[in-house]
């Protein structure tokens, strides 16, 4: 990791610099993508800011803090970055869909979203929460299989591996009493 350590108004000192080199390594354990970082320290009087820009692939963090000592700016300024490539690695993780389960499950909620008429962009990171979750048997079967399923049910629609295709399909009830198959 390349670290590029700059001082405005100041003598960078070499306890400085290591204790910057120090701080900016660990950060490598929250993403460790860090490609360089870029630290600017100034005095304005009795100010001590230190402005730490952290860039990484597809990445680019800056965190500012202001102290009247400049270690204590440093420090604020590293424990911002790390809560903040914290925070972008859970957001990550979050998105993560791992296999056909995850594709199933993404496919029902988009399905009841388009029955229901509710569209939901799919980068919505802090809106509701999944509160249940079905499994769903992936048992290829037919759609008139689907549909008599779905008649003795009490669910709004049925999402099943297609006989025929082999691919992943959505049957489900609409308001005038028929029914609805979204093909995938």
């Amino acid at each position: 990791m390349n670290v590029v350590i700059t001082g405005r108004h100041f003598d960078v000192t070499e306890g400085i610099k290591s204790h910057i080199n120090d701080k900016i390594v660990k950060l490598d354990k929250f993403y460790h993508k860090i490609l360089e970082a870029h630290v600017i320290l100034s005095v304005e009087k009795f100010r001590h800011v230190a402005e730490i820009t952290v860039i990484g692939k597809q990445i680019k963090v800056t965190a500012t803090e202001t102290t009247s000592d400049m270690y204590a700016s440093i420090d604020k300024a590293i424990a911002s970055l790390e809560k903040q490539l914290r925070k972008l690695h859970d957001k990550v993780k979050e998105h993560r869909v791992k296999g056909s389960a995850g594709r199933i499950q993404e496919i029902a909620v988009r399905s009841l979203s388009a029955i229901k008429g509710v569209f939901r962009p799919e980068k919505e990171t802090y809106g509701p929460k999944i509160v249940e979750t079905q499994r769903v048997a992936e048992k290829p079967m037919s759609v008139e299989e689907a549909v008599e399923e779905l008649r003795i049910s009490n669910s709004e629609f049925i999402v099943f591996r297609s006989a025929e295709e082999n691919r992943i399909n959505v049957i489900y009830k609409r308001k005038d009493g028929d029914f609805g198959l979204i093909k995938t």
